[in-house]
């Protein structure tokens, strides 16, 4: 009986020395968490040391982990809820462009644009082969007179010659029953432009162009215009329309201011047929004025000459002399006289 108590008691000993060693070992354990003790032989004494170095040689090194191994990998959990949305990060660059896609259909076509300005006008081709020399006119418009011709019908006739009171020349064609009419007898009115002052001295003021009717027969106005054309460009800048009727032998003062000339000019025109029935040119030559579209010259015959023209410094105009003479020389039939005579015979003075 008090033997068993002997042993109980030793084995309450050793297990209390047992809990000690274990305690002591934890604060034994190396920085990995390894535990050394030293086990004496034969017996089940352990002492724990911080090192292996510490057991002598008769007793056996000792080691075991403060901690279990790891044990193999748990299952996933639940993926937990996702969290809220991050600001936008900044733009990466902007990658490379990709192939180009097909081409789509063509559209319809648009409306047409304005047209461009005009090109500049290209360059003068080379002058063409001379053609050859066709026949011989008459000498002179008379010389048709009675020639042959086909009328509008087929027949054969006759060319007949005959001038207007405008001074129109007419061609017709008239039938082979016979020999051709007589030309009509010729009127015998005649407009001329007689007398012009277009230079007064100082201020020009009270210019005036005067109309004869060198013929003998009264002659009808209407459709007669006298136009004033600047020599600068040879175009029209003024013009009177006339009415009415001219008495064989009388004379129209028109009041218009004609320029100064070098040169200027004044033509009578019949604006129905666009006749040019008297003409002047004065200091200096217009060849080819334009009126209503239509070119005439205005020099008659001999040109006047330039150093004849009316004055600023000595009252007076240039004048038909002799009074309404018309030989279709304006050379010879104009001249500058001091005594101004509107409206009446024109009368040299030196």
């Amino acid at each position: 009986m008090h033997k068993r108590t002997v042993s109980i008691g030793l084995a309450l000993v050793a297990l209390a020395a047992g809990m000690t060693a274990v305690a002591t070992a934890s604060s034994t354990a190396d920085d990995d968490g390894v535990i050394v003790g030293c086990q004496k032989p034969g017996g089940g004494f352990l002492r724990i040391v911080p090192d292996a170095s510490e057991c002598h040689g008769s007793e056996s090194v000792i080691t075991w982990d403060q901690h279990g191994g790891v044990g193999p990998q748990g299952p996933a959990g639940p993926a937990g809820p996702a969290g809220e949305r991050g600001e936008m990060g900044p733009a990466g660059p902007a990658g490379p462009a990709g192939p180009a896609g097909p081409a789509g259909p063509a559209g319809a076509n648009g409306a047409d644009g304005a047209a461009g300005p005009a090109g500049l006008q290209g360059a003068q081709g080379p002058e063409g082969a001379q053609g050859p020399q066709g026949p011989q006119g008459p000498a002179s418009v008379a010389a048709l007179n009675g020639s042959a011709c086909t009328r509008f019908d087929g027949s054969a006739g006759t060319v007949a010659v005959a001038t207007t009171a405008a001074n129109i020349i007419e061609l017709s064609c008239s039938g082979s029953g016979g020999p051709p009419p007589p030309p009509p007898p010729p009127t015998s009115a005649k407009l001329v432009i007689n007398e012009i002052d277009y230079d007064q001295i100082g201020a020009d003021s009270g210019g005036f162009v005067e109309i004869a009717n060198a013929g003998g027969s009264t002659a009808a106005l209407d459709g007669i215009a006298l136009v004033l054309v600047n020599g600068g460009d040879g175009l029209e800048y003024a013009r009177a329309n006339l009415t009415g009727s001219l008495a064989a032998g009388a004379y129209l003062k028109i009041d218009i201011e004609a320029q100064n000339g070098a040169p200027d000019g004044v033509a009578l025109i019949d604006t129905t047929s666009g006749a040019l029935l008297d003409a002047l040119s004065y200091e200096g030559e217009i060849t080819a004025a334009v009126i209503s579209s239509q070119t005439y010259n205005l020099v008659e015959g001999t040109a006047l000459a330039a150093t004849v023209a009316d004055s600023n410094t000595i009252d007076g105009s240039l004048s038909r002399l002799p009074d309404k003479q018309d030989t279709n020389n304006a050379a010879s039939d104009w001249a500058f006289t001091q005594t101004k005579t509107p409206g009446a015979t024109n009368v040299a003075a030196p």
